[in-house]
């Protein structure tokens, strides 16, 4: 197995399981609060990567600016995701929320001209199948 590979693996269970968890805050905390209560996960997180990297960062004004524009995107579509899981199921909006590859891949084409095989379309539209079977 790719060690690409295994990273993908790992990276569906930790989601699923911050979905689970996700859902369970909603039950106790307001979408906006979830969201400032998440961030602290975040930052704790951070801590532990920049003691890896012994406190030593990189500096890259495009890497910079880019991650922080993609790390202001996924707070703003976290804030609706829980806006989202306040009123629905777990099971149903994290399934319809998982769609957003798809924004990725019309984006990547357009943007970065990558291409799209056959069977991957295909697993495309299977994926966009699946989703409309698991949502109510």
């Amino acid at each position: 197995m790719k060690i690409w590979y295994f990273y993908a693996i790992l990276t569906v269970v930790v989601w699923g399981i911050w979905g689970l968890f996700s859902k369970i805050a909603s039950n106790y905390a307001k979408p906006r609060q979830a969201l400032i209560f998440q961030t602290v996960g975040v930052l704790a997180f951070g801590l532990v990567v920049l003691a890896v990297e012994k406190f030593r960062i990189e500096w890259s004004f495009p890497g910079f600016s880019w991650a922080a524009l993609a790390g202001f995107l996924v707070f703003a579509g976290f804030l609706t995701f829980f806006a989202a899981l306040e009123q629905g199921k777990a099971s149903t909006v994290v399934t319809l929320s998982a769609l957003y590859p798809l924004v990725t891949i019309v984006l990547s084409i357009v943007f970065l001209r990558e291409k799209l095989t056959t069977r991957q379309g295909i697993g495309i539209l299977l994926a966009l199948i699946a989703s409309a079977l698991l949502a109510e």
